[in-house]
């Protein structure tokens, strides 16, 4: 059947839901802060609205993502990006761009992977449900 790769999961890790005002930032001079939507100890997806023009972030480094909520706070995380993208059907009210994100956890320390696995243990709501189309 055609498509049929895209129903596959291949995440190691369990996604699940950020509560609200669960944040990521990438780079603290970064301009690329907004809402989680999902978070596993692999990684996260966030979405953000792009602020950027052509010529900022040039020489923001992209290497490491901090993540906040209400008491907790995880910081200098190193990620690599999977895909960034322009979400189209976001209602705009505004000229600004809504983008989401998709990030992969890379070398973690001991105490980071100790850190997030806190940092997910009270900022989660439930488990992200795996695709079945």
């Amino acid at each position: 059947m055609v498509g049929r790769k895209r129903t596959i999961e291949r995440r190691r890790n369990k996604r699940y839901k950020a509560v609200d005002g669960a944040y990521a930032a990438i780079s603290p001079n970064s301009h690329k802060l907004g809402q989680i939507i999902d978070i596993s100890m692999g990684g996260l997806s966030f979405k953000y609205i792009d602020t950027s023009n052509d010529n900022d972030d040039n020489g923001t480094p992209e290497d490491a993502v901090f993540l906040s909520s209400m008491g907790y706070y995880v910081g200098d995380l190193p990620f690599k990006t999977v895909s960034d993208y322009e979400i189209t059907n976001a209602p705009s009210f505004s000229s600004m761009k809504v983008r989401k994100r998709h990030v992969q956890f890379t070398d973690l320390s001991f105490k980071q992977l100790f850190d997030l696995d806190y940092y997910l243990r009270n900022n989660v709501s439930e488990q992200v449900e795996k695709l079945t189309n």
